[in-house]
C-alpha cells in the first residue's frame, strides 16, 4: 500500500472516531431488532464488544460510508 491510502485510511478514522464519540451518548440500550443482530453476529462468530457494535450502528445510521468503516477496521487490526 502506498502512503496515500494509509493518510485516507486515517483520515476517515479521524471523521468516525468524531463521529462515533457524537454518536454515543445518544442511547445505551440496543432495541430489540438490534439485538437480534448482535445475537447473529455473535453467532457467525464475530466476537464484536456490544459497545463496539452499538458504535458501528450508529456509524451506519449517520451515512457513513460501509467501505469506510471496514477499511478503517481492517488497518486497525492490521497495525
Amino acid at each position: 500500500r502506498g502512503l496515500g491510502s494509509w493518510r485516507e485510511a486515517a483520515m476517515s478514522g479521524t471523521v468516525l472516531g468524531k463521529a462515533a464519540a457524537a454518536a454515543r451518548p445518544r442511547r445505551k440500550a440496543l432495541s430489540a431488532e438490534e439485538a437480534e443482530l448482535f445475537e447473529l453476529a455473535q453467532a457467525a462468530g464475530s466476537g464484536l464488544d456490544p459497545e463496539v457494535f452499538k458504535v458501528l450502528l450508529d456509524l451506519l445510521r449517520m451515512n457513513v460510508a460501509p467501505l469506510a468503516v471496514f477499511q478503517v477496521l481492517k488497518s486497525m487490526c492490521a497495525g
